[in-house]
Protein backbone atom coordinates (compact mmCIF):
# COMPACT_ATOMS: atom_id res chain seq x y z
CA UNK A 1 0.00 0.00 0.00
CA UNK A 2 1.34 3.74 -0.73
CA UNK A 3 -0.04 5.44 1.87
CA UNK A 4 1.72 3.42 4.72
CA UNK A 5 5.48 1.84 3.53
CA UNK A 6 6.66 -1.26 4.93
CA UNK A 7 8.71 0.43 7.11
CA UNK A 8 5.86 2.23 8.99
CA UNK A 9 4.26 -1.05 9.00
CA UNK A 10 6.77 -2.87 10.11
CA UNK A 11 6.87 0.23 12.93
CA UNK A 12 3.38 -0.41 14.03
CA UNK A 13 3.47 -3.99 14.43
CA UNK A 14 6.29 -3.70 16.36
CA UNK A 15 4.05 -1.09 18.72
CA UNK A 16 0.82 -2.73 18.43
CA UNK A 17 2.85 -5.93 19.91
CA UNK A 18 4.06 -3.87 22.76
CA UNK A 19 0.10 -2.88 23.31
CA UNK A 20 -1.04 -6.60 22.98
CA UNK A 21 1.71 -7.44 25.03
CA UNK A 22 0.38 -4.83 28.15
CA UNK A 23 -2.81 -6.33 27.07
CA UNK A 24 -2.38 -10.00 27.42
CA UNK A 25 -0.27 -9.16 31.04
CA UNK A 26 -3.97 -7.08 32.35
CA UNK A 27 -6.20 -9.94 31.40
CA UNK A 28 -3.82 -12.83 32.73
CA UNK A 29 -4.51 -11.22 36.14
CA UNK A 30 -8.56 -10.73 35.67
CA UNK A 31 -8.61 -14.21 34.70
CA UNK A 32 -5.63 -15.49 36.97
CA UNK A 33 -4.12 -17.44 34.66
CA UNK A 34 -1.47 -16.79 31.34
CA UNK A 35 -3.21 -15.47 28.42
CA UNK A 36 -0.76 -14.90 25.28
CA UNK A 37 -1.38 -11.83 22.32
CA UNK A 38 0.14 -11.10 19.40
CA UNK A 39 -0.54 -9.27 16.24
CA UNK A 40 1.41 -10.80 13.48
CA UNK A 41 0.69 -8.56 10.94
CA UNK A 42 -0.63 -5.13 9.99
CA UNK A 43 -2.59 -4.51 6.61
CA UNK A 44 -4.25 -1.05 5.41
CA UNK A 45 -7.34 -1.73 3.12
CA UNK A 46 -10.88 0.60 2.17
CA UNK A 47 -13.73 0.33 4.17
CA UNK A 48 -15.41 -2.06 1.43
CA UNK A 49 -12.67 -4.74 1.49
CA UNK A 50 -13.17 -5.75 4.83
CA UNK A 51 -16.41 -7.80 4.24
CA UNK A 52 -14.21 -9.82 1.89
CA UNK A 53 -11.26 -9.77 4.19
CA UNK A 54 -13.01 -11.16 7.33
CA UNK A 55 -14.94 -13.84 5.43
CA UNK A 56 -11.30 -15.02 4.38
CA UNK A 57 -11.42 -15.30 7.60
CA UNK A 58 -14.00 -17.08 8.25
CA UNK A 59 -15.99 -14.60 9.96
CA UNK A 60 -19.87 -14.83 9.92
CA UNK A 61 -21.29 -13.89 13.29
CA UNK A 62 -19.72 -11.07 14.50
CA UNK A 63 -18.96 -9.76 18.56
CA UNK A 64 -17.49 -6.04 18.19
CA UNK A 65 -16.50 -3.77 20.62
CA UNK A 66 -15.79 -0.10 19.85
CA UNK A 67 -14.01 2.42 20.90
CA UNK A 68 -13.44 6.23 19.61
CA UNK A 69 -10.17 7.74 20.28
CA UNK A 70 -9.21 11.47 19.79
CA UNK A 71 -5.80 12.84 19.89
CA UNK A 72 -3.15 14.29 17.28
CA UNK A 73 -4.90 11.47 14.93
CA UNK A 74 -8.74 10.42 15.32
CA UNK A 75 -9.84 6.63 15.66
CA UNK A 76 -12.56 4.15 15.92
CA UNK A 77 -10.74 1.34 17.34
CA UNK A 78 -12.58 -2.10 17.19
CA UNK A 79 -12.03 -5.46 18.46
CA UNK A 80 -13.69 -8.37 16.29
CA UNK A 81 -14.00 -11.75 17.37
CA UNK A 82 -16.40 -14.66 15.81
CA UNK A 83 -19.33 -14.66 17.85
CA UNK A 84 -18.13 -18.88 18.65
CA UNK A 85 -14.89 -17.25 19.54
CA UNK A 86 -16.21 -14.75 21.80
CA UNK A 87 -18.61 -17.09 23.86
CA UNK A 88 -15.10 -19.60 24.30
CA UNK A 89 -13.09 -16.91 25.50
CA UNK A 90 -15.65 -15.60 28.00
CA UNK A 91 -16.47 -19.49 28.72
CA UNK A 92 -12.94 -19.33 30.12
CA UNK A 93 -13.06 -16.44 32.09
CA UNK A 94 -16.43 -16.78 33.57
CA UNK A 95 -17.45 -19.70 36.24
CA UNK A 96 -17.10 -22.91 34.95
CA UNK A 97 -20.62 -24.11 36.26
CA UNK A 98 -22.42 -21.26 34.44
CA UNK A 99 -24.49 -22.38 31.34
CA UNK A 100 -23.61 -21.31 28.06
CA UNK A 101 -27.35 -19.74 28.24
CA UNK A 102 -25.72 -17.80 31.16
CA UNK A 103 -22.14 -17.04 29.33
CA UNK A 104 -24.28 -15.14 26.85
CA UNK A 105 -26.28 -13.13 29.28
CA UNK A 106 -22.79 -11.80 30.26
CA UNK A 107 -20.94 -11.23 26.94
CA UNK A 108 -21.67 -7.70 26.32
CA UNK A 109 -20.81 -6.67 29.86
CA UNK A 110 -17.88 -8.93 29.81
CA UNK A 111 -16.69 -8.14 26.18
CA UNK A 112 -16.52 -4.88 27.00
CA UNK A 113 -14.24 -5.07 29.38
CA UNK A 114 -11.62 -7.52 27.47
CA UNK A 115 -12.27 -4.54 24.47
CA UNK A 116 -11.62 -1.83 26.85
CA UNK A 117 -8.02 -3.48 27.77
CA UNK A 118 -6.83 -4.99 24.36
CA UNK A 119 -7.83 -1.31 22.29
CA UNK A 120 -6.37 0.78 25.70
CA UNK A 121 -3.23 -1.17 25.68
CA UNK A 122 -2.35 -0.68 22.13
CA UNK A 123 -3.41 2.99 21.86
CA UNK A 124 -1.55 4.54 25.17
CA UNK A 125 1.65 2.16 23.25
CA UNK A 126 1.29 4.71 20.34
CA UNK A 127 0.75 7.46 22.47
CA UNK A 128 3.41 6.74 24.94
CA UNK A 129 6.02 5.96 21.84
CA UNK A 130 4.92 8.59 19.87
CA UNK A 131 5.04 10.91 23.04
CA UNK A 132 1.36 12.39 22.56
CA UNK A 133 -1.65 11.77 24.31
CA UNK A 134 -4.80 10.34 23.10
CA UNK A 135 -7.92 10.61 25.00
CA UNK A 136 -10.64 6.99 24.28
CA UNK A 137 -14.78 7.29 25.09
CA UNK A 138 -16.71 4.23 26.65
CA UNK A 139 -16.41 1.08 25.10
CA UNK A 140 -19.60 -0.15 23.21
CA UNK A 141 -20.45 -3.95 21.99
CA UNK A 142 -22.61 -4.39 18.89
CA UNK A 143 -23.39 -7.87 17.34
CA UNK A 144 -23.20 -7.67 13.52
CA UNK A 145 -22.20 -10.43 10.72
CA UNK A 146 -20.26 -9.78 7.55
CA UNK A 147 -23.02 -9.57 5.39
CA UNK A 148 -24.04 -6.28 7.00
CA UNK A 149 -21.59 -4.00 8.83
CA UNK A 150 -23.31 -0.44 9.11
CA UNK A 151 -19.84 0.30 11.32
CA UNK A 152 -17.61 0.32 7.94
CA UNK A 153 -19.71 1.76 5.52
CA UNK A 154 -21.05 5.28 7.01
CA UNK A 155 -19.21 8.31 6.28
CA UNK A 156 -16.03 9.10 4.30
CA UNK A 157 -16.19 6.53 1.37
CA UNK A 158 -12.13 6.90 1.05
CA UNK A 159 -11.70 5.79 4.97
CA UNK A 160 -9.22 3.51 5.56
CA UNK A 161 -8.72 0.99 7.98
CA UNK A 162 -5.79 -0.33 9.55
CA UNK A 163 -6.30 -3.90 9.65
CA UNK A 164 -4.43 -6.38 12.45
CA UNK A 165 -5.12 -10.05 12.46
CA UNK A 166 -4.56 -11.12 16.61
CA UNK A 167 -3.95 -14.62 17.97
CA UNK A 168 -5.28 -14.92 21.84
CA UNK A 169 -4.28 -18.21 23.40
CA UNK A 170 -5.71 -19.37 26.79
CA UNK A 171 -5.22 -22.70 28.31
CA UNK A 172 -4.45 -23.99 25.41
CA UNK A 173 -6.49 -22.87 22.99
CA UNK A 174 -5.82 -20.71 20.37
CA UNK A 175 -8.48 -17.89 19.15
CA UNK A 176 -8.12 -15.44 16.61
CA UNK A 177 -9.78 -12.42 16.01
CA UNK A 178 -8.69 -8.77 14.58
CA UNK A 179 -8.39 -5.28 15.63
CA UNK A 180 -9.36 -2.84 13.13
CA UNK A 181 -8.92 1.06 13.25
CA UNK A 182 -10.66 3.51 11.17
CA UNK A 183 -8.83 6.86 9.73
CA UNK A 184 -9.85 9.41 7.66
CA UNK A 185 -7.31 10.31 4.40
CA UNK A 186 -6.45 13.25 7.13
CA UNK A 187 -6.02 10.97 9.86
CA UNK A 188 -3.84 8.68 8.06
CA UNK A 189 -1.30 11.46 7.07
CA UNK A 190 -1.29 12.46 11.01
CA UNK A 191 -0.45 8.94 11.49
CA UNK A 192 2.13 8.69 9.59
CA UNK A 193 3.55 11.99 10.84
CA UNK A 194 3.69 10.57 13.86
CA UNK A 195 5.20 7.32 12.73
CA UNK A 196 8.29 9.84 10.89
CA UNK A 197 8.87 11.61 13.83
CA UNK A 198 9.03 8.00 16.16
CA UNK A 199 11.32 6.37 12.87
CA UNK A 200 14.18 9.74 13.32
CA UNK A 201 13.91 9.60 17.10
CA UNK A 202 15.27 5.64 16.57
CA UNK A 203 17.63 7.06 13.22
CA UNK A 204 15.89 4.52 11.35
CA UNK A 205 14.53 6.50 9.01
Amino acid sequence: MSELSELHRDALGELFNLGVGRAAHSLSQMVRDEIELSAPFVDLIQAHEVSATLIGSEFRELSMVTIDFEGPFVSKAILLFPERNALAILSNMLDPELTPEEVSEFEQEAMCEIGNVILNACMSALADEFGIELHGGLPEHYFSDTDSLPIFADGDPEQLLLLLQIQLTMRQQLIQGHLVFLLGVGSLLDLRNCLDAYLDRLGIR
